[in-house]
């Protein structure tokens, strides 16, 4: 099978676009295949479609049907470097999202953007206490529509974190599921070490970036305030949060690559 893409990297959270149509039934085994190290080696995959909604300008559909903020951001950039748009402000349709998301796009070069998307409001947000190996971790579970967080101020060993990951995944259950510990750097500055699980594709990976979670961060610490303002450092560069009475994340789009990727099937 012969398929188009494009690679994206927003703050290195690499994305893999698919831009030709394939049926869904095949979305997570061709994720599959074009992240790993032989094709593609990105973070995350997803397709671009023709949107429901007439007044988005595309529809972007994750592999394993979750959302995510970083796919987004580049979606919305793509729009912009292939001049699907005029505008700097557009409709942008995800999965895990039921309505089109206002998005912002400005141009660095012609490869690189500033993108800034609207995110979903949290269906719920609660607090649990998990066990890590004897040890009781406090964390606040952040659940959007098609990914749902578990953020806490434990900062693990790696080891630790492989004893985290199995003690959250053990009980909470999502299409995918985001493990995002943090720690403050300064006033509105934080740092996340983030890893998410995707149901479908089994997919299991430390982030360099990750859009969602940076938002679950953003709306577990602004709880009272009317608007806030974050910045996310994560290994692959900062995210920016904006939560009030509608939640946005920005952060630097690069494309680095385009072309033909051949799969088996």
């Amino acid at each position: 099978m012969k398929l188009d893409f494009i690679k994206a990297s927003p703050s290195k959270n690499t994305t893999v676009f698919i831009t030709n149509y394939v049926a869904p039934t095949h979305y997570a085994k061709i994720a599959s295949g074009i992240m790993d190290d032989e094709h593609l080696h990105a973070e995350q995959a997803g397709f671009l479609v023709t949107p429901k909604d007439s007044n988005a300008v595309l529809r972007l559909e994750m592999s394993g049907g979750e959302f995510c903020g970083n796919a987004v951001l580049s979606a919305a950039a793509y729009c912009a470097y292939k001049g699907l748009t005029k505008d700097r402000t557009f409709l942008l349709e995800a999965s895990g999202c039921d309505l089109p998301l206002e998005c912002v796009v400005d141009e660095k070069s012609p490869t690189h953007f500033v993108a800034r998307a609207e995110m979903p409001s949290p269906l719920s947000t609660t607090e649990i206490i998990i066990d890590v190996n004897g040890q009781n971790v406090t964390g606040n579970v952040v659940k959007l529509d098609g990914i749902t967080h578990f953020l806490t101020d434990y900062w693990p060993t790696e080891n630790q974190f492989n004893q985290l990951i199995e003690a959250v995944t053990h009980q909470i259950k999502d299409k995918a599921i985001g493990i995002i510990p943090y720690k403050q750097l300064k006033e509105n500055e934080y740092e996340i070490w983030p890893f998410v699980y995707v149901t479908e594709t089994g997919s299991k990976l430390f982030e360099q970036a990750c859009g969602s979670g940076s938002l679950a961060l953003g709306i577990h610490l602004s709880k009272g305030n009317q608007k806030n303002t974050l910045h996310i450092h994560q290994p692959g560069g900062i995210v920016h949060v904006e939560t009030g009475g509608k939640n946005f994340i920005s952060t630097d789009v690069r494309f680095t690559c385009e072309g033909f990727v051949y799969l088996d099937m």
